[in-house]
């Protein structure tokens, strides 16, 4: 086992410094330029900027966390995130939706949905017989697909990564579990659309490692 770590550290190491140069050629870019990297869990998200002249930082939350928990609440009028929706869970069990991911890019006869609704019976899931999917039935007056559930939480991510910026932000980094299939993936992409996003990159979760690939390459971000 000590070897093994031994052997991961150089790859760490040289993995962090191939981020430190792509971060330093980005400055060079339009300082009107930020970029966004949201690494998305199934029980929490970090966010990430990189803008002209600040090297790449964590968005803290408006807890003052690095991670934010992927639950969602919704009322007619409001929703909640993070940790406000999560202090909601017990007295609006049916408007907080978490692991919600689990449910992208499924059809509603996948098992997977049906292991959804035993884990979490307070959720009421209905049929959305154009597309043969489901959606979260909150009230008589709303129901969300789980796309459009993941929109509000990317959207969420980036009005943090605006205000820790000070400036906006169109473009994004988006990792996701390397278990994400293409339906999943393209679901993934969809949400971003819906909230606004031009997603640069699609990849495997570590951030790191995605950064290193090159998702914040020049070629791939248009400053016109």
């Amino acid at each position: 086992m000590a070897d093994k770590v031994r052997r991961q550290r150089p790859r760490r190491r040289v993995c962090w410094a191939l981020v430190a140069v792509l971060l330093a050629d980005l400055l060079a870019l339009s300082d009107t330029l930020a970029v966004m990297s949201v690494d998305l869990g199934s029980e929490s998200m970090k966010v990430a900027i990189v803008k002209p002249g600040v090297p790449m930082e964590i968005v803290l939350n408006k807890e003052s966390r690095r991670k934010t928990p992927v639950i969602v609440t919704l009322k007619e009028n409001e929703r909640f995130f993070g940790d406000s929706a999560a202090s909601m869970a017990i007295k609006n069990p049916k408007a907080t939706l978490r692991y919600f991911q689990h449910l992208l890019g499924k059809q509603a006869d996948n098992p997977h949905v049906a292991l959804y609704q035993a884990r979490f019976p307070e959720h009421e899931l209905t049929f959305d017989p154009q597309r043969q999917t489901v959606h979260f039935q909150i009230s008589s007056q709303l129901q969300f697909s789980p796309e459009e559930v993941l929109g509000m939480v990317l959207n969420y991510s980036r009005s943090l990564a605006e205000d820790f910026a000070e400036q906006p932000i169109k473009d994004a980094v988006i990792t996701v579990p390397v278990f994400f299939n293409q339906a999943e993936r393209r679901a993934v992409l969809q949400a971003a659309r819906m909230a606004g996003l031009k997603v640069l990159q699609l990849i495997n979760d570590n951030t790191a490692t995605a950064l290193s690939y090159g998702v914040f390459r020049r070629k791939d971000i248009n400053t016109t």
